[in-house]
């Protein structure tokens, strides 16, 4: 899918957000599920939705800019009974310089039960992935030592999605900002890994857990909400 960067998905640095970024990787995918027949229609006849879990990601030291038309692109790896593997790239328009390459693991959620569903065969064939055993296992997260920093937030209505919990995109924003303003501009990421683990609902306060180890330029962060922990994640940076 050829985009161009508009000013609305890049920070003051000109360079894209890393929430913008997965909500491209979204974009990407439901147009490819589009593509093969499966439009939103045909997943809710389902009772469910496609929920994802885990990233696992690397990006490129030189980033595109505003303004910069990129492709972005996708392909289903694999599946089995409960979880769906997939990739996601972007690149420049010759396809000779990778900016982003993630993988994300997806679970259909029961949209009533608001738990785990097996995927129906008719969601997930038309991708033509092959059925596996077993999946490869995104990388996890570090552990968050005893002593952070945390800073609250509170969940708005338009932090909710479609399926009715916040977007996955809006962890990354609760998990960045307490870093401030002069990290992010002199920073940028250069892999992430994230966990989502529970859901958030509209209305909850959520208190962004994280520290960063600055001899190695890594932030390990958590969020929580209502006493549990609902996504973790690691970024490691490199000096803008």
């Amino acid at each position: 899918m050829q985009h161009q960067l508009t000013y609305y998905e890049c920070t003051d640095s000109g360079h894209p957000s890393m929430s913008m970024l997965l909500s491209m990787m979204t974009m990407v995918s439901d147009a490819h599920s589009i593509f093969v027949g499966l439009d939103r229609a045909a997943v809710d006849k389902s009772g469910g939705a496609w929920v994802i879990v885990g990233y696992d990601g690397q990006l490129a030291p030189h980033q595109p800019c505003f303004g910069d038309q990129v492709i972005i692109g996708t392909r289903a790896l694999a599946y089995n009974r409960f979880f769906a593997l997939r990739e996601f790239w972007l690149s420049d328009l010759d396809h000779q310089q990778q900016y982003v390459h993630v993988k994300a693991l997806f679970v259909m959620m029961d949209l009533t039960a608001r738990r785990l569903m097996r995927i129906p065969a008719r969601l997930i064939t038309p991708f033509a992935s092959p059925l596996k055993k077993r999946l490869p296992r995104l990388a996890k997260p570090g552990q968050l030592p005893a002593e952070y920093a945390a800073r609250d937030y509170r969940v708005r209505y338009f932090d909710i999605d479609i399926n009715h919990h916040v977007n996955n995109a809006r962890y990354l924003d609760w998990m960045l900002d307490p870093l401030g303003p002069d990290f992010l501009r002199q920073h940028r990421p250069v892999a992430f890994k994230i966990n989502y683990e529970a859901e958030v609902q509209e209305g909850a306060t959520v208190e962004s857990r994280y520290v960063l180890d600055r001899p190695t330029l890594t932030t390990v962060h958590e969020i929580w909400a209502g006493g549990r922990r609902c996504t973790t994640a690691e970024l490691s940076w490199q000096t803008a």
